[in-house]
């Protein structure tokens, strides 16, 4: 049995679904507001800004503004405004600045930027008085209480919580709604039926050095988040390609020995996934993990883990992002290291 008694990121895992209601009670109003000055000004195009686990954030972001509110969606280079000092037109869009920490040099700078053009400029930090909220008409705090480890948790979580609401009051979309109501109890169903797949799955991976993992969609923007947690925590190699782009060349890197983690949790997307599986599975004979809400999927894998089935597409995110957290921090600790403070990461991480 692994120990978790000393990891702060364990602890801070299972006080998500709290801190995913705090951050509704506390930001609902305001998404709200948002959305009516988006419509106002019938803005069409929205930029997200954000590095690392924010930047995951804002993946899922985009699938969400494109797919339910037909919205053009640009991930912002931060670089395109500091170091190369262009300035590209802002005038009439949503920008959402993202960071933990909202210490960001380089993302207030772009905020700047977008203020100055007169852009809807909102910053979205769990720091208050933190500098990008010294930028931007609209700024909200993630309200999920001190995020104490250094990998980020909690601070993703209500992230992913603030621009589905905000995608949710643009399109009025029902499901979208809906889920708004229920993230605390997705978050509180995923914590008691995953911990004792994740311990049985996660001693596969103790002594690999490398590891694959695919999606598609909303999955994919999952993946991303995946690859980083396991990174930062277990100084594993792992990568993550959505499952359309493996085919574009990555696929010719296919190996018996490096396992794969394959994420099946979206009805409009699992297809892709599926297909690519079985490819893999008949040329190369690959070993994987299937992380499915979906019973008949687990038999593809040479190990699985079923997530709440009830959840699919971006509320499966929500119980996959738990998976994603559980996994990498039972990594780290069998691996022999410490979750809470990744070697070379710090809290608060300043770029120019």
């Amino acid at each position: 049995m692994i120990d978790t008694s000393t990891s702060i990121f364990w602890k801070e895992i299972f006080e998500q679904p709290q801190a995913v209601a705090d951050c509704l009670a506390a930001n609902c109003e305001i998404c709200r507001q948002i959305a009516d000055e988006v419509k106002a000004r019938n803005i069409k195009t929205v930029v997200l800004v954000g590095r690392g686990s924010s930047d995951h954030a804002n993946l899922v972001g985009r699938y969400l503004f494109e797919s339910r509110c037909g919205m053009v969606v640009s991930i912002s280079a931060p670089s395109v405004v500091t170091a190369y000092r262009s300035k590209p037109d802002y005038s009439n869009v949503l920008m959402i600045a993202v960071s933990q920490s909202g210490g960001a040099q380089d993302i207030y700078e772009v905020m700047r930027e977008c203020d100055i053009q007169g852009g809807l400029c909102v910053s979205l930090t769990n720091v208050e008085g933190s500098l990008m909220t010294q930028a931007g008409k609209y700024q909200i705090n993630n309200h999920c209480g001190p995020e104490n480890s250094v990998t980020a948790g909690k601070s993703y979580m209500t992230q992913v919580v603030v621009l589905t609401a905000i995608a949710a009051y643009i399109s009025e979309d029902s499901e979208l709604l809906h889920t708004l109501d229920i993230i605390p109890q997705i978050i509180s169903d995923s914590l008691t039926v995953l911990e004792g797949q994740v311990r049985d799955v996660v001693r596969f991976y103790r002594e690999t050095e490398h590891m694959l993992i695919i999606g598609r969609g909303l999955m994919d923007a999952l993946a991303n988040e995946t690859e980083l947690k396991i990174q930062e925590t277990s100084y594993l190699d792992a990568r993550c390609y959505g499952s359309a782009d493996y085919r574009h060349g990555p696929i010719a890197t296919a190996q018996r020995f490096v396992p794969y983690m394959f994420f099946l949790a979206d009805e409009q997307t699992d297809y892709c996934a599926e297909a690519l599986l079985h490819r893999l599975k008949e040329e190369s004979n690959i070993w994987c993990t299937v992380v499915t809400n979906k019973e008949k999927y687990l038999a593809l894998g040479d190990t699985g883990v079923l997530l709440p089935p009830q959840y699919d597409g971006i509320q499966a995110v929500f119980s996959g992002a738990v998976f994603s957290q559980m996994f990498s921090c039972l990594c780290s600790l069998s691996r022999g290291y410490d979750p809470d403070n990744p070697k070379g990461v710090s809290k608060k991480t300043v770029t120019i």
